[in-house]
């Protein structure tokens, strides 16, 4: 009998766990789901009661600060670009043999060749160290894009998607008649007022919405901003009061910083920026420059508010990651190597991303000019883009030596010399000034030197420093000489020709304005003398 019972409570004991057991599942399922809507309030709470304690300085903390005038791009002595000695001769020579050359007149031969080994003479390949009187660092890596104080989380606020427009690219954020406000006037209490009203749930989802979009196109600091503004243009109206109010409270919320700032009738958002824009005014509030970057008005003073929110971190121009805007393609374009007809291709641009780069504000870090190019330098070329040439170019490369490659793509960017821009449809990487085709100076992005006939020294060299880091897998620097900016690329064997020791390794010199020139010549109007290195990091 009492085994029975034994027996009969053990099945009871069994019966019972599990059923104990998913009510404990049950329970801990609701404890963790009352959590998570606590925890999602206190969110929600932290930024909002953070915003609330904003607004109340908003009210107070305006005063009256002059404009520091934009900072130019410094002007520089010209070198004009150089056609190596005997370049036409030699190529004509090349190809004269390669294709049928020996069917001619011996003495005719005979003559061509002694008339290239006099032009060659010339330019007697020479192996000289020139000197480094200054090396730049490569930029900091760019930091972790900013981000709200606490998460930002949808609420059930039944407005609709509008859908605009961001350089050809479709984003879409939800705001309806809800959203909308009028700004009667620009003091403190007045502006204050009305950003107490950002509060409500209706602008919870516009905010959740832009970073999302900001997340979807992985759009860099500047990108979007330029969404941000896009978007408060077209609802509340083109640089009206209650759009910047608008794109001022997103982009704060965003986790940037920014101040508010008016002149009595106009309302503007100045940016912090943790590089020098040139060419825009500023304003020095607080320890920070402030860009005023919509260029609508030169303000000379401005009341700005010195109001601050909590973790703000200043704009990026760095663009260290691609970004994915919709493709809209252009005409086709083929370029042909100077030297070799072999290595040509055929390249659409994408005009969206073109129009983005027109953009851009050209900046600097520190106190030296030159750190620009390194950010150009630094951008990687766009999928669109490599995805058109750099299978095509590899298979070409493939077996040559890493000279012979990085040759191949010095002449490819070589192109030819235009000064007087008489033929701009020629094909592309045709030499001009900036001042001559654009009326000031000017930098490019790798697709913008592929897209635009001119070029300069700089672009030329920006563009083949990609492309030998990428496809060659080689570390790059730039060579400033004065007027005059070229490459120098470090080979993992020794390589005869001009170079540069930088930080005791060796780099030799590779000049694509230099037309028709060889891996290690340099221009007779540069060389002897003394260089700045910028140091860039590797893309691929």
């Amino acid at each position: 009998m009492k085994k029975l019972i034994v027996i009969f409570q053990l099945l009871m004991l069994v019966m019972v766990l599990p059923v104990q057991a998913q009510n404990q599942k049950k329970d801990f399922r609701k404890d963790f789901e009352a959590f998570k809507k606590k925890a999602k309030q206190e969110y929600a709470d932290f930024r909002k009661q953070a915003f609330a304690e904003y607004t109340k300085f908003v009210r107070e903390a305006w005063e009256e600060f002059g404009a520091e005038p934009p900072v130019q791009i410094p002007e520089e002595e010209k070198v004009e670009p150089m056609v190596a000695p005997g370049f036409e001769e030699e190529t004509a020579g090349f190809f004269s043999k390669l294709f049928g050359g020996g069917k001619k007149d011996k003495k005719e031969k005979e003559k061509k060749e002694k008339k290239e080994k006099k032009e060659m003479a010339k330019r007697e390949k020479t192996n000289d160290q020139f000197a480094v009187s200054t090396v730049i660092d490569a930029p900091a890596p760019a930091p972790k894009q900013p981000q709200p104080i606490s998460k930002v989380t949808q609420t059930s606020d039944p407005n609709p998607y509008m859908s605009f427009d961001v350089f050809g690219t479709q984003c879409r954020v939800r705001m309806g008649d809800n959203c909308r406000f009028h700004l009667s006037g620009l003091s403190g209490d007045e502006i204050a007022d009305k950003l107490i009203e950002f509060q409500k749930p209706q602008f919870d989802n516009m905010l959740y919405d832009c970073l999302e979009e900001r997340k979807a196109h992985n759009f860099s600091d500047w990108a979007y901003y330029q969404m941000l503004l896009a978007l408060t243009n077209k609802f509340y109206g083109n640089h009206t009061n209650e759009a910047t109010l608008a794109l001022g409270f997103l982009y704060s919320q965003s986790g940037y910083k920014m101040r508010y700032a008016h002149d009595g009738k106009t309302l503007y958002m100045i940016v912090a920026s943790q590089y020098n824009m040139f060419g825009k005014s500023y304003y020095y509030v607080d320890g920070e420059w402030y860009y005023l970057l919509d260029n609508v008005k030169d303000a000379e003073k401005l009341n700005i508010c010195r109001a601050k929110f909590p973790k703000e971190s200043p704009l990026s121009l760095q663009m260290s990651a691609r970004q994915n805007f919709a493709n809209n393609p252009t005409n086709e374009r083929t370029i042909t190597s100077v030297r070799n007809p072999d290595f040509s291709f055929t390249i659409k641009s994408n005009k969206n991303s073109i129009d983005f780069y027109n953009t851009y504000p050209c900046s600097y870090t520190g106190d030296n000019f030159m750190t620009r190019w390194a950010n150009y330098a630094n951008t990687p070329l766009e999928k669109w883009l490599t995805d058109q040439i750099y299978p095509g170019m590899r298979e070409k490369l493939k077996g040559l030596t890493p000279l012979e490659a990085v040759q191949q793509l010095d002449w490819w960017v070589q192109g030819k010399i235009d000064l007087k821009r008489e033929n701009p449809n020629q094909g592309c990487f045709l030499y001009a000034y900036d001042e001559s085709v654009w009326g000031y100076d000017r930098n490019f992005f790798g697709e913008e030197s592929i897209f635009y006939p001119y070029n300069d020294c700089e672009d030329k060299s920006i563009l083949l420093s990609h492309l030998v880091r990428d496809l060659v897998g080689l570390d790059v620097v730039l060579v400033y000489y004065p007027g005059h900016l070229a490459m120098a690329v470090n080979f993992p064997n020794n390589v005869e020709g001009d170079y540069i020791l930088v930080n005791g390794r060796k780099f030799t010199i590779c000049d694509p304005t230099y037309v028709g020139s060889y891996v290690g010549e340099t221009m007779s109007t540069v060389k002897g003398l003394a260089t700045k290195v910028i140091l860039l990091k590797r893309i691929n």
